[in-house]
């Protein structure tokens, strides 16, 4: 038999403590998924920086370089960074009348996600 101060104590039922872990439950559900949300952001804007960085630094290369057109430069991301294509294309602009040639830089990751940059260098010796 218990004691008389405990008879006298009231407390929650199984039914109200249910209830507040199901409220709990779906009010933290969505701040789960935003946090989800919110690291594929920072990945994706992450990834991004890597290739606008990767696709300028092989820019600057490519301009101090003598460049012809059709020229193939490598362009390596390097093994850490997740992107699976970068590619370097060298066209002319005037038609070798000043040796001016349009570069242009391609940084390819994931399915669908790209960045594109475009330069003006001279195609004679530096």
């Amino acid at each position: 038999m218990l004691p008389r101060n405990f008879k006298d104590e009231s407390g929650y039922s199984l039914v109200e403590v249910l209830a507040a872990i199901v409220i709990l439950t779906i009010a933290i559900i969505p701040m789960v998924t935003m946090f989800d949300t919110g690291l594929r952001s920072a990945t994706t804007s992450g990834n991004y920086d890597k290739a606008r960085a990767l696709a300028n630094s092989n820019l600057e290369m490519a301009k101090t370089r003598s460049l012809s057109e059709g020229e193939g430069i490598v362009c390596e991301p390097e093994e850490e960074d997740p992107f699976h294509y970068c590619g370097i294309e060298v066209e002319s602009l005037d038609g070798e009348l000043l040796g001016l040639m349009r570069v242009t830089v391609t940084v390819e990751w994931g399915e669908s996600n790209s960045y594109e940059v475009e330069g003006v260098a001279s195609g004679a010796s530096p």
